[in-house]
């Protein structure tokens, strides 16, 4: 896998010397404003669906796609804003998988979401398949290289770099692939970018793809000489869709999960107060947890 795209190794020096810190700060108790707003079922036509964190719900012409759905609590880490809708009601055609790390990946919600339609694609990175091997059938589980792409329905979905790693536990070390995804149909070209540092990625999709909405990550930004290699803040996000070339950013992955020394409720107020300050050359959409975001841009369609 090419170095430039994969996270340096922070040394468990520096790992220990963080984690030796928190035992001198403060203890408080860390609880998100954020509003949600729940919906009783699904709207009809196409949106866009945050559930929280980076899990996108999202429906383009007939078909429903998830991106990194968590449905839950996941190992180590609750849930700070609820799931906005029974999930009873959330049934995908095509489930999209970043990568492996547990917020971005959880089986039980897979597995859920598996039960509720037996018919369900899977598109994740290559090498991805042991996770989920004897659960869903290989041939309906496509694992995607960088820049590979695999036609679903009228959807055209392209694996894209990021500057990341991937693993479950300490033997699995990069078994599999990490990056976003780009999708596309006849009318839209959305961009989820899983994790990922800063990188040469963003310029590189750019050329590539005609961006209408980027979901770009906001949050686990600190300490900052450790997450800069894995994260990006809410500056550098603003960064990142100028790269792109996005005409909409949608700021995503803050406020579910404390992963970091930044607060829940951090994230976001910073990129208010960036967004306040400043023009930018394209828009900026904060959606509530739980909020239906419609499309409103036609794009030309182009891809590699």
């Amino acid at each position: 896998m090419p170095h430039h795209h994969t996270s340096p190794k922070v040394s468990f020096t520096t790992i220990l010397k963080w984690q030796f810190s928190k035992s001198f700060r403060k203890r408080r108790t860390d609880r998100s404003n954020l509003p949600i707003l729940s919906q009783e079922a699904l709207p009809e036509g196409e949106y866009a669906l945050w559930l929280g964190h980076a899990s996108l719900w999202l429906k383009l012409g007939e078909t429903t796609v998830a991106v990194d759905p968590v449905l839950g609590n996941i190992p180590l880490y609750r849930r700070h804003s609820p799931l906005p809708l029974p999930k009873e009601h959330l049934r995908a055609d095509v489930i999209l998988i970043t990568h492996a790390h547990y917020d971005h990946y959880d089986k039980p919600s897979i597995l859920f979401l598996l039960q509720q339609n037996p018919n369900t694609i899977l598109v994740a990175p290559a090498g991805f398949w042991r996770y989920l091997k004897g659960k869903i059938a290989r041939e309906r589980c496509f694992e995607l290289e960088w820049w590979e792409s695999v036609m679903v329905g009228e959807l055209f979905i392209t694996f894209v770099p990021s500057k990341h790693w991937s693993n479950r536990t300490n033997i699995d070390m990069n078994k599999a692939l990490w990056g976003g995804y780009v999708i596309q149909n006849k009318d839209h070209t959305l961009y989820h970018s899983g994790d990922s540092a800063m990188g040469e990625h963003f310029k590189a999709i750019k050329e590539r793809f005609d961006i209408d909405e980027a979901f770009l990550p906001i949050g686990a930004y600190r300490p900052e000489p450790i997450m800069r290699h894995f994260h990006i803040s809410p500056l550098e996000a603003l960064e990142a869709a100028h790269d792109l070339g996005a005409k909409t950013l949608i700021p995503i992955h803050y406020g579910t999960f404390k992963l970091a020394d930044d607060t829940l409720d951090e994230p976001i107020e910073w990129f208010e107060k960036l967004i306040g300050a400043k023009k930018y050359p394209f828009e900026s959409k904060i959606l509530r947890v739980g909020e239906i975001y419609r499309f409103k841009t036609t794009s030309t369609f182009k891809s590699t």
